[in-house]
């Protein structure tokens, strides 16, 4: 056994910390800006949330190369997805600028239909959240709202585009695993007790 196949499981474990700790720094970003009376708002949050959902979409679907997703070229040879930790972070923890810049000319409308839809509902949610921080609030606690909701937004985003490239990264690294654990998960399913309903 080589040094790279015994160092496989940390790789995953340490990507897997990552996208967990980016999880907890943005909560914990957002709960350090947000005003103190912002949980009795639960619209700020859940509005935030969905604001960055439609962000991360969109960032997804501006991708250069979607086809990589495709399960065609995810199990083969030449897969774009068997880098090591340091490729995966390099090249897919944050959007690079081509990502970027096919979103930008997508909300000029140059792009798919689901690019383009995704990326003004994400603008729309941004929007929306500013005029619900503006009504709800006033003075510093306002600039905090608005502050927070961009914050959770734009980290909701960002972790769910890392998230798509890490499960597929993982999914290239346990390979014949996932397919292992696949077989005896139907196998399971497929002899399971029938379940005697009334």
């Amino acid at each position: 056994m080589d040094m790279a196949t015994m160092l496989e499981p940390l790789a995953l474990l340490l990507a897997g910390l990552l996208a967990l700790g980016m999880v907890r720094l943005g909560a914990l970003q957002y709960g350090l800006v947000a005003p103190h009376d912002a949980e009795a708002v639960p619209l700020l949050h859940v509005l935030a949330a969905g604001t960055g959902l439609a962000g991360g979409i969109a960032l997804l679907l501006s991708m250069p190369d979607l086809t990589a997703f495709l399960p065609t070229r995810i199990f083969t040879n030449d897969s774009p997805w068997s880098v090591t930790l340091g490729g995966i972070l390099g090249g897919y923890a944050l959007p690079r600028l081509v990502t970027l810049r096919s979103l930008v000319a997508a909300l000029g409308g140059d792009g798919g239909l689901a690019q383009v839809a995704a990326g003004w509902i994400a603008v729309a949610g941004l929007l929306a959240g500013a005029v619900l921080a503006t009504r709800l609030w006033h003075g510093r606690d306002r600039v905090r709202a608005i502050a927070a909701f961009v914050l959770l937004a734009v980290w909701t985003a960002l972790i769910l585009h890392y998230a798509a490239h890490l499960a597929v990264w993982m999914m290239t690294q346990l390979n014949f695993w996932l397919f292992a654990v696949a077989l005896v998960l139907f196998q399971h399913w497929r002899y399971r007790a029938p379940s005697s309903g009334h």
